[in-house]
């Protein structure tokens, strides 16, 4: 299958963030250690613009700009580079010059790049630097299968049991208080995260949803 099959079942931009927000907010009550988390979100990033990551600490990472311009994220599949060889100019050449300044970011690590996907602010369309099959897109699932998606996964990936009805809660962008904390992580009261719902910018218990 080509990539249009999987990218087409992407949603608007403005779902995508708050997909990537509520994934790292979990993330920050989940795994109280920043380094040990897989997913990261930061609204702040720079003037107009967001920040979304993901690492898995073995090498696969993917980094997103959300900015006046659009959406643009870009990944990289480390079994993807021994299985196959990558041009990562061929990856990028198609990318709006409106992004211009997302490819020249050290950050982002362009040369370790298998995968970049955009979508263009006010177009109900997502577009890619080249042709891959819908598995070289897994490291975005979390895009498509959303809180379903991130249930399966964290209980696996931090070896919990996990209620989905919570996890639902924050995909719906619930302010976080007490209670539903201490219904992800007993562990923490709602001032040891204070600083990363700012940065993450996720709705605090003084904000309508």
């Amino acid at each position: 299958m080509g990539n249009l099959n999987f990218i087409d079942k992407l949603p608007h931009i403005s779902e995508c963030k708050q997909i990537l927000k509520a994934a790292a907010m979990l993330d920050a009550i989940l795994m109280p250690e920043w380094e040990y988390r897989y997913y990261s979100y930061n609204s702040q990033w720079d003037t107009n613009e967001q920040m979304a990551s993901m690492r898995d600490g073995q090498g696969d990472h993917y980094f997103a700009i959300f900015s006046p311009n659009g959406l643009i994220i870009k990944g990289f599949d480390k079994e993807y580079t021994l299985q196959h060889k990558v041009d990562r100019s061929e990856v990028v050449k198609s990318v709006p010059a409106a992004f211009n300044t997302f490819l020249a970011e050290p950050a982002f690590v362009i040369d370790q790049t298998t995968f970049c996907i955009w979508s263009v602010a006010d177009q109900e369309r997502w577009s890619a630097g080249t042709v891959l099959g819908d598995h070289e897109y897994e490291l975005l699932e979390i895009l498509v299968g959303g809180a379903k998606y991130y249930h399966a996964w964290a209980q696996d990936y931090y070896e919990i049991v996990l209620d989905i009805k919570l996890v639902e809660q924050v995909f719906d962008m619930k302010p976080i208080d007490e209670v539903l904390l201490q219904q992800l992580n007993d562990e923490l009261r709602l001032s040891d995260i204070e600083g990363e719902i700012a940065e993450i910018g996720y709705p605090d218990k003084d904000l309508k949803v």
